[in-house]
């Protein structure tokens, strides 16, 4: 193992100050770090939103007095990341206006090589409107007929697209057709001759990007990689994907691998959003000769590193709740307990005050709308459950009960035993 390299003076300073500034945005309760994290090492971490990076960056670089006393290793990180605009085209919230008008200002790719982030095509997340930009680049700007197969023509032409025009035109008018050059999966929407064309130049991008973060290791850094690629869209841990068992089985035999697990706690989280990051036990890629035991490995582990909050229990101890059944602090206390003794005997973390200050997360889910607060008590109220994500609290609560399955899938009769629906993706035990 070696000790810890320090960046440069001026790189030093920036992120002893990003380490503050993420503090006082995030009450971070960490744990499971070691003194020294080994180098090569391959760091894998569970993706729920934008947020992670920084609060992992801050976990594992351990800022100490003057010094960074962790690993600050290459992150993974989204390639429109890098594109020139960046900020001004994904801060379009309302209260992000200030922010907004001076992004052009902020030194984003700067910042990004102090972190060591390095760009990765994701091909999921690539949209109509992007694709047809990269194909315009490498391959020419062509009629949007000769590009788009006859589905999506004859829906863009009914939109009022000329196709007859090139991709430049449609490019030009993006936000007029946002519904439809908008989304992921935009390769899918080329036709077959223009995909075989434009596939030779995905793969040789998509190599040189790993390229880096191969290189990387070969040198003894460490890498940081979220296998599911993306943030999870319904807060179920997703399949991983190809790059992070590449990245292994062309590193040395031996290297190891450092899970990460980490897991929000709004309903409690004030005017700072609670986050647990814990790291779990190490292991080493030559123990998993085939991919899908590697990637299996790999969920499994970092859903053990992940910590059961209160905000889960109380979300899946909520919505399975029938409309104008009463929730009293009593019932919650004895859920917690049995659900809780359930996970942490089977190995899973669970956080010690999962199952208290259920009053004030009541609260949270009453401005969500999924509880009706009366002077009597509280009860379900006759709200649906809405699709899982961040925009919305009950949206919020939903996507905390889908990480609460995903935890534990690995128990089947604890799921079973308290109707937590399966996730779609459910990582085999090992010698399976």
């Amino acid at each position: 193992m070696s000790s810890p390299d320090q960046p440069s003076l001026p790189a030093r300073a920036f992120l002893l100050s990003f380490d503050r500034i993420v503090r006082a945005l995030f009450r971070i309760e960490e744990s499971g770090l070691p003194e020294q994290i080994p180098k090569p090492c391959l760091i894998v971490a569970n993706h729920r939103r934008d947020a992670d990076i920084p609060v992992l960056g801050v976990f594992l670089g351990r800022a100490r007095s003057r010094e960074i006393s962790g690993v600050l290793p290459h992150f993974v990180a989204r390639e429109d990341l890098f594109e020139p605009g960046f900020l001004w085209h994904y801060w379009r919230s309302p209260w992000l206006a200030l922010p907004r008008l001076i992004s052009p200002a902020i030194p984003l790719p700067r910042i990004l090589q102090v972190f060591k982030a390095h760009p990765i095509h994701r091909i999921p997340e690539q949209s109509l409107a992007i694709v047809l930009n990269d194909v315009r680049r490498y391959l020419g700007d062509r009629r949007l007929d000769r590009v788009v197969n006859r589905f999506w023509s004859e829906r863009l032409a009914a939109a009022g697209v000329d196709m007859s025009q090139p991709i430049s035109w449609l490019l030009e008018r993006e936000r007029r057709y946002e519904p439809l050059v908008g989304g992921g999966w935009g390769h899918r929407r080329l036709n077959l001759a223009t995909f075989r064309e434009f596939k030779p130049v995905e793969r040789a991008r998509i190599n040189a990007h790993l390229g880096v973060f191969e290189r990387a290791l070969a040198a003894g850094d460490a890498v940081m990689v979220a296998p599911e690629g993306a943030n999870s869209p319904d807060g179920h841990f997703q399949r991983p994907r190809a790059g992070p068992w590449r990245l292994a089985s062309s590193a040395a035999e031996g290297l190891p691998v450092l899970p990460v697990g980490l897991a929000y706690d709004p309903s409690v989280s004030g005017r700072r959003m609670r986050v647990f990051v814990h790291a779990g036990e190490s292991f080493r890629t030559g123990d998993y000769a085939s991919r899908r035991a590697f990637d299996d490995a790999v969920s499994r582990a970092i859903l053990r590193a992940t910590t059961v909050t209160g905000s889960h229990l109380a979300a899946h101890w909520v919505l399975r709740a029938e409309p104008g059944e009463a929730l009293t602090p009593a019932g919650f206390e004895r859920f917690a307990d049995e659900l809780g003794a359930a996970l942490t005997g089977a190995g899973l973390r669970v956080a010690p005050d999962a199952g208290t200050q259920i009053s004030r997360r009541l609260r949270w889910f009453g401005r969500a709308g999924l509880v009706e607060l009366k002077s009597g008590g509280a009860v379900r109220s006759t709200m649906e459950e809405p699709i899982p994500g961040w925009e919305s609290r009950a949206a919020l609560a939903v996507y905390l009960c889908n990480e609460l399955a995903s935890a534990a899938a690995l128990i089947p009769e604890a799921a079973a035993r308290f109707a937590l629906k399966t996730p779609a993706y459910v990582p085999l035990p090992r010698g399976t």
